[in-house]
């Protein structure tokens, strides 16, 4: 540092995030990740998967498309996957629509049933405010137990909570939770938590990697910018006591954000976690700006 002159050092982006989640987990190239990931947090051995196409399939063509951001496919098991670094009043419902169109899809097979595989939906869930269990499993049961449907199960796993053991270095559960815990952990603290763990070690290196990137950084920036400015303009409009009729302008900008994303290739998904907007407010500005083309 030289006189007054201030080194700002750059945003380190974890696998908190949806894109980096995906990047490096998920990535096609390496697909021992995922199935390490998913044989850890699960506590089961997983000799094969099979990556499936993340959009759903829709029954009518005024259905929204359905994007989720992991489904793969295991011998016996179907997977699917959400990453939600935040929680909102819709965040369960709209993951509990994506996991049974894809039971629904699944469970038929020709003329029979599938009732062979096993349906497991896996919620890596941020925000929880549960501070009583790091996991919860759902079940299609009554009151008494008595399951109505025996391969149908929900895994939410209270990322908060987990993350908390890391730093109360607790090391029974750092070991039993070391995949999840490692997601939300900055360079210094991977590096501690990568010692005699070569799944750790690898993810720490292609996250730095991709940190490094250029073209990651500046996208990231731009969509934080993007929301931040949007957040920005609420909050002053609402300060001049602004009605919510009247925030035609701040609506525009928010149109032009979305639309901006999907020229770049984004999906409805990605852009409203990105910019942290309603999923449904998302499909509506892409639908109608596919109407107006």
């Amino acid at each position: 540092m030289r006189g007054s002159e201030l080194i700002i050092e750059k945003k380190f982006y974890t696998g908190r995030y949806d894109i980096v989640f995906k990047s490096i987990i998920c990535d096609e190239d390496s697909p021992h990740m995922l199935k390490i990931f998913l044989s850890s947090i699960l506590n089961i051995e997983i000799e094969e998967i099979i990556k499936l196409d993340n959009e759903l399939s829709i029954d009518g063509i005024k259905e929204k498309r359905m994007v989720v951001d992991v489904l793969v496919k295991t011998k016996e098991k179907y997977i699917h996957v959400e990453l939600n670094n935040t929680l909102k009043e819709y965040t369960k419902i709209r993951n509990f629509c994506y996991f049974t169109n894809i039971y629904n899809h699944k469970i038929k097979k020709g003329e029979t049933y599938n009732i062979n595989d096993e349906f497991i939906h896996i919620d890596l869930s941020y925000g929880i405010n549960d501070n009583e269990c790091d996991i919860r499993n759902y079940y299609v049961m009554d009151e008494r137990h008595n399951m109505y449907v025996n391969n149908f199960k929900i895994i939410e796993f209270n990322m908060d909570k987990i993350s908390k053991y890391w730093y109360s270095k607790d090391k029974e559960k750092i070991e039993e939770f070391k995949y999840l815990i490692m997601l939300d952990l900055n360079k210094i603290e991977l590096s501690t938590l990568s010692k005699d763990d070569d799944f750790v070690k690898e993810y720490k290196d292609k996250l730095v990697e991709l940190n490094e990137r250029e073209t990651f950084q500046s996208y990231m920036t731009i969509e934080e910018d993007q929301k931040v400015n949007y957040n920005t303009d609420i909050m002053i409009a609402r300060n001049k006591g602004i009605e919510e009729g009247k925030l035609e302008g701040i609506e525009e900008g928010q149109k032009n954000s979305i639309i901006s994303l999907y020229n770049k290739n984004h999906n409805a998904e990605q852009i409203s976690n990105l910019l942290d907007y309603d999923l449904d407010f998302v499909k509506k500005v892409i639908d109608n700006y596919e109407s107006s083309k």
